[in-house]
């Protein structure tokens, strides 16, 4: 407990102090020795009761900021994928890190509700249904999850690419974004290249061969995104899935979204001659 009065550290600091304890404590130093290296390297003095209750669990030092480890596993995976298209994150004056998420598809928020609830161990945030927007909207504040969502994509391809299992969360989650599909065309569209190209590196070591990416659309101009003209201000490219790589796609990857899996179906099956 933080005494009244006392300023509490913020907590990215707070976290720093924490891991460095536990780390130290692991290679064999004494609660003094601990607190005489943290102020000889950080000029930050410790109470021994703060790293007593760290050490044996009783206290972590996230204060009211719920816990989150950046271990790799697909429900980050997947929320990454996400973040990369349709998923929104905010910070406002009274501290709430929101990561959030509205469609128009209620089993992605659901989806993407679960996901959270998982990394933050808590029962999944609520959907709730916004009747002005036709759209479904979850979401939950965590600063830490937020810091680590607004990272640079090279700090996150470790975790993106960890396994099988967390590439093709990470990609489900891309394609339940920006994925679309048209009869046997599977696509994706965005303006960022280096984001497709990780898409395309990433299917093709699960055996999913593609194609692009390809310029759509030159910066200054109009581009149809989802059956709407957007003005750009970036160029805009598509990455293909081969038809050859539709099933393979299905087994490996799919959709969260009924409406998209159920055209995935519709592709891969065989067509009945008359």
């Amino acid at each position: 407990m933080t005494k009244p009065g006392v300023r509490l550290r913020p907590t990215i600091e707070r976290e720093k102090l924490y891991y460095l304890v536990l780390d130290l404590r692991k290679e064999g130093l004494s609660y003094n020795q601990i607190i005489k290296t943290i102020h000889t390297e950080h000029g930050i003095t410790l109470r021994k009761s703060h790293i007593s209750g760290w050490i044996n669990g009783k206290h972590k030092p996230f204060g009211y900021v719920r816990a989150f480890a950046p271990t790799p596993r697909p429900e980050l995976a997947y929320i990454i994928g996400v973040s990369l298209g349709d998923e929104s994150t905010s910070s406002n004056r009274n501290y709430s890190h929101m990561i959030k998420l509205r469609v128009i598809d209620r089993e992605f928020a659901s989806e993407f509700a679960r996901c959270l609830g998982v990394l933050l161990c808590r029962s999944p945030p609520g959907v709730k249904r916004r009747e002005k927007t036709h759209s479904w909207y979850t979401g939950v504040s965590s600063s830490l999850l937020q810091r680590f969502l607004r990272q640079e994509l090279k700090d996150l391809i470790p975790t993106v690419s960890h396994c099988d299992d967390c590439k093709a969360a990470f990609l489900k989650g891309f394609y339940d974004s920006e994925g679309s599909i048209r009869k046997r065309h599977l696509f994706v569209y965005n303006g960022e290249l280096d984001k497709l190209e990780l898409v395309c590196k990433l299917l093709g070591s699960l055996g999913i061969e593609t194609t692009g990416p390809h310029l759509r659309g030159e910066k200054g101009g109009m581009v149809s995104i989802k059956g709407h003209m957007y003005h750009v201000n970036k160029n805009q490219y598509s990455v293909y899935v081969r038809a050859t790589s539709l099933i393979a796609f299905r087994d490996k990857v799919g959709f969260t979204l009924k409406r998209k899996q159920d055209r995935l179906e519709n592709a891969v099956r065989p067509k009945v001659r008359t």
